[in-house]
């Protein structure tokens, strides 16, 4: 029940930013998708196996901007997104175990206008996340806790309605919950593309 309330809270508190720092901005400035290519590991001090590497994945989904002013905009984002790492198992077999998020980052934006039509920015923020599934060779993975909580900084262009940014998406709780005490989080770094309507 606690962990049920705690994501409750969690999800209600981001809800409530999202919609106060929506309301404060002038209004709804543009729509679009986004499509991307995550690389992500697992970090921590409870390593499973005899290490771990990168695991490649997608992220699919679209966008909501709202403009402050030029320079300072919120974006909030809602993106199918695939996490997780290889993990160096018995015999140097290096055996994949995949997370499938629905994931929203709320992310507060700060463009550059040149005069060339280039727009760099950078932005962070945080990022809740809603376990959809995760599984490996084995079989589907148990103890997984249902909801995850990340932080987002990165830096992009934008061009005409095309835009290119990367981002790093740090976890910020354990995401293993099949044992007490254990330190498991997502690192995910991703090269992300999007279309305004």
């Amino acid at each position: 029940m606690k962990g049920k309330n705690r994501r409750k809270a969690i999800i209600c508190s981001l809800a409530l930013i999202a919609s106060t720092v929506g309301a404060t901005a002038q209004g709804l400035s543009g729509l679009g998708a986004k499509l991307g290519y995550n690389s992500s590991t697992f970090v921590g001090a409870d390593i499973p196996g005899k290490g771990v590497s990168s695991q490649s994945g997608l992220a699919l989904g679209g966008f909501a901007t709202y403009e402050f002013d030029r320079t300072f905009s919120f974006q909030q984002e809602v993106l199918f997104t695939f996490k997780g790492s290889k993990v160096n198992t018995i015999g140097d077999v290096w055996r994949p175990n995949i997370f499938l998020y629905l994931e929203m980052p709320l992310v507060v934006k700060a463009t550059f206008r040149t005069e060339y039509g280039l727009k760099p920015n950078i932005f962070t923020g945080p990022a809740v996340a809603a376990l959809i599934g995760a599984f490996n060779s084995t079989g589907i993975l148990e103890g997984i806790r249902s909801y995850d909580l990340g932080l987002v900084v990165g830096g992009g262009v934008e061009i005409w309605k095309l835009s290119l940014d990367l981002r790093l998406t740090n976890g910020l709780l354990n995401f293993d919950q099949s044992a007490s005490g254990i330190d498991l989080k997502h690192r995910t770094i991703s090269v992300m593309t999007g279309y305004a309507f």
